[in-house]
């Protein structure tokens, strides 16, 4: 069985991450959510309102005990090169941002049920990496690369069949 720990990276909605618990659980495993985790004040760039994602990533805890961390953190990332990104992920380590995947980035009224499915994708999609897998082609796979919120809706929460039967030959036990 996998186990994955889901980090909250400062102050992030409860309700979401009892909704990611059971979703990921429910794909992956079992999961463990972790308390709240202080955001590195070195990863703040001044002038630019957004965190460099490497310096979050870094600061997760090590999976002790685990085959993945998970961080979820509210604000804005990016790393070299980016404007921004939902996600990253190096080694064992994972992290989402919601604060694209919130309507409310683009002046849309609020989405609770929107939100959660983009970041159940963006989750999902982050652990793939860690799990092995590399972008997909297919533009249905939650391992499509995602370069807009329009492309994250487009896609499934889902593995696509190739991808699930990597993850599954390698030992990860996900379910379609």
């Amino acid at each position: 069985m996998t186990t994955i720990l889901l980090q909250p990276m400062g102050a992030v909605d409860v309700d979401l991450i009892s909704f990611l618990h059971d979703e990921l659980g429910s794909l992956f495993g079992a999961v463990e959510v972790r308390p709240e985790a202080l955001i590195p004040e070195a990863a703040r760039v001044p002038g630019r309102g957004q965190l460099a994602g490497g310096l979050v990533l870094s600061a997760l805890p090590a999976p002790e005990g685990a085959e993945a961390v998970l961080g979820v953190i509210e604000e804005d990332l990016f790393v070299a090169r980016t404007n921004f990104v939902f996600g990253l992920a190096l080694g064992r380590k994972a992290m989402i941002s919601l604060a694209r995947l919130r309507q409310e980035f683009y002046g849309l009224p609020p989405n609770q049920g929107l939100l959660r499915e983009r970041a159940k994708k963006e989750a999902v999609h982050e652990l793939g990496h860690v799990f092995g897998l590399p972008h997909c082609p297919n533009a249905g796979c939650v391992m499509r690369f995602s370069r807009s919120i329009r492309e994250t809706d487009f896609k499934s929460s889902r593995f696509c069949g190739r991808c699930l039967k990597t993850l599954e030959s390698s030992g990860v036990l996900a379910r379609s």
